[in-house]
């Protein structure tokens, strides 16, 4: 990815949530600029962040793997980065909307999630719900769309081909 994610967040996020924030993305060495440009969805989330990026390349930033690494090595960098925001904004149960690039998938996170279903993400096939909204869905421990269907998972070699075709297997 070149040049600077974008990072959108809510209108009341102060200046030093702003700067914390930047401090989360700093880490993973990825460049941002965080805007305070959205108004609150809802009064039960105290903070809400919007982002685009491709997922697996994310995901290794945190994890500090390959971004064609496993989804039992990336998933921990996702995890990772919700629980930094939590502590950038110093309150739990806000949320985030991560636009998947490619498949422009929209991702519910929250640091509610268990680690299963980062885990789980990260095995879905996001072309098959292009320009979806997903959410985890707690009875059924799976990804779910907004219409309640359940999301297909990759085929188990996806992650090891991609991995051949780049030479890196």
């Amino acid at each position: 990815m070149k040049g600077f994610l974008r990072v959108s967040v809510g209108l009341e996020t102060t200046a030093p949530e702003v700067g914390a924030l930047e401090q989360v993305f700093r880490w993973a060495e990825i460049p941002v600029l965080v805007e305070d440009e959205l108004a609150r969805f809802s009064l039960d989330s105290p903070w809400v962040m919007y982002l685009e990026a491709p997922l697996g390349w994310f995901a290794a930033r945190f994890a500090r793997v390959p971004e064609d690494a496993p989804a039992e090595e990336l998933w921990p960098g996702l995890s990772t980065f919700v629980q930094r925001v939590a502590g950038a904004f110093r309150a739990s149960d806000g949320s985030i909307v991560f636009t998947d690039e490619a498949s422009q998938v929209l991702i519910a996170l929250t640091d509610r999630l268990p680690a299963e279903a980062f885990r789980e993400l990260l095995d879905v096939d996001l072309h098959a719900v292009e320009a979806e909204r997903i959410s985890w869905n707690e009875e059924e421990s799976a990804w779910f769309t907004l219409r309640g269907e359940r999301c297909p998972r990759r085929a188990p070699d996806a992650r090891e081909s991609q991995a051949a075709r780049r030479g890196t297997a």
